[in-house]
């Protein structure tokens, strides 16, 4: 062993305030191993489960957000003000409802008027 590098001990137990600083992404990236005790593990995983979510939550919203941009005006200004997440859901459903009953109708004259020829 070369003389220059001082030995380590053998065995050195760390403590919290070793890793304060440190960032270790590859330690939130992976579910714990097994056998690590519940409490080691929860504080691990949290990080994850939390962008997890977030991401989750950005995806639903950005889809509301263009489910309401896609809404006629004529169903935007039905209600006062600011349109709540379930608020456009309804309205989309109700506009989705309208449209599919419109199209039947429209098929139902194409196949009247086939038969009428």
């Amino acid at each position: 062993m070369d003389e220059g590098i001082s030995r380590l001990p053998e065995r050195q137990l760390l403590e919290h305030r070793d890793f304060i600083g440190l960032d270790y992404p590859s330690l939130y990236m992976c579910k714990p191993k097994r056998g690590v005790k519940r409490d080691e593990s929860k504080e691990t995983y949290k990080l994850p489960h939390r962008l997890i979510e977030k991401k989750r939550r950005d995806r639903i919203n950005e889809c509301i957000a263009q489910l309401k941009d896609l809404l006629p005006e004529h169903l935007k200004l039905t209600t006062l003000g600011h349109l709540e997440k379930a608020v456009v859901l309804e309205l989309t459903l109700k506009h989705l409802k309208a449209l599919t009953a419109l199209t039947e109708q429209q098929h139902q004259k194409i196949i009247a008027l086939q038969n009428g020829k």
